[in-house]
Protein backbone atom coordinates (compact mmCIF):
# COMPACT_ATOMS: atom_id res chain seq x y z
CA UNK A 1 0.00 0.00 0.00
CA UNK A 2 1.09 3.51 -0.69
CA UNK A 3 1.31 6.11 2.02
CA UNK A 4 -1.02 9.09 1.98
CA UNK A 5 0.41 12.55 2.40
CA UNK A 6 -1.74 15.52 3.22
CA UNK A 7 -0.41 19.05 2.77
CA UNK A 8 -3.42 20.73 4.30
CA UNK A 9 -4.73 20.56 7.84
CA UNK A 10 -8.31 20.79 6.59
CA UNK A 11 -9.52 17.99 4.32
CA UNK A 12 -13.04 17.54 3.11
CA UNK A 13 -14.88 14.30 3.87
CA UNK A 14 -15.07 13.48 0.16
CA UNK A 15 -11.32 13.95 -0.24
CA UNK A 16 -10.67 11.75 2.81
CA UNK A 17 -12.95 9.06 1.40
CA UNK A 18 -11.28 9.31 -2.00
CA UNK A 19 -7.83 8.94 -0.43
CA UNK A 20 -9.04 5.87 1.45
CA UNK A 21 -10.52 4.33 -1.70
CA UNK A 22 -7.32 4.93 -3.65
CA UNK A 23 -5.33 2.87 -1.13
CA UNK A 24 -7.58 -0.16 -1.58
CA UNK A 25 -6.78 -3.10 -3.84
CA UNK A 26 -8.14 -3.21 -7.37
CA UNK A 27 -10.59 -5.94 -6.32
CA UNK A 28 -12.02 -3.78 -3.53
CA UNK A 29 -12.24 -0.71 -5.79
CA UNK A 30 -14.02 -2.79 -8.44
CA UNK A 31 -16.49 -4.14 -5.85
CA UNK A 32 -17.19 -0.59 -4.64
CA UNK A 33 -17.75 0.58 -8.20
CA UNK A 34 -20.15 -2.29 -8.88
CA UNK A 35 -22.09 -1.52 -5.68
CA UNK A 36 -22.36 2.16 -6.60
CA UNK A 37 -23.55 1.31 -10.09
CA UNK A 38 -26.13 -1.12 -8.67
CA UNK A 39 -27.40 1.56 -6.29
CA UNK A 40 -27.61 4.02 -9.19
CA UNK A 41 -29.70 1.55 -11.20
CA UNK A 42 -32.08 1.09 -8.27
CA UNK A 43 -32.49 4.86 -7.90
CA UNK A 44 -33.05 5.25 -11.65
CA UNK A 45 -35.77 2.56 -11.53
CA UNK A 46 -37.45 4.30 -8.58
CA UNK A 47 -37.35 7.65 -10.37
CA UNK A 48 -38.85 6.06 -13.47
CA UNK A 49 -41.67 4.53 -11.41
CA UNK A 50 -42.50 7.91 -9.86
CA UNK A 51 -42.32 9.65 -13.24
CA UNK A 52 -44.58 7.05 -14.87
CA UNK A 53 -47.07 7.26 -12.01
CA UNK A 54 -47.22 11.05 -12.17
CA UNK A 55 -47.54 11.02 -15.96
CA UNK A 56 -50.44 8.57 -15.70
CA UNK A 57 -52.14 10.62 -12.99
CA UNK A 58 -51.85 13.87 -14.96
CA UNK A 59 -53.01 12.14 -18.13
CA UNK A 60 -56.10 10.84 -16.34
CA UNK A 61 -56.71 14.26 -14.86
CA UNK A 62 -56.49 16.05 -18.21
CA UNK A 63 -58.69 13.45 -19.90
CA UNK A 64 -61.31 13.73 -17.17
CA UNK A 65 -60.78 10.15 -16.05
CA UNK A 66 -59.64 11.02 -12.53
CA UNK A 67 -61.98 9.20 -10.17
CA UNK A 68 -60.53 10.24 -6.83
CA UNK A 69 -60.69 13.41 -4.86
CA UNK A 70 -57.05 14.04 -3.87
CA UNK A 71 -58.17 15.65 -0.61
CA UNK A 72 -59.83 12.39 0.43
CA UNK A 73 -56.86 10.19 -0.48
CA UNK A 74 -54.69 11.50 2.33
CA UNK A 75 -57.35 12.30 4.94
Amino acid sequence: MEGISVNSKAISPIDALWALIQTQSKTVRKALMERLMQDEQILDAQHKDVKDSLNKAFEELYEGKAKHNARELFA
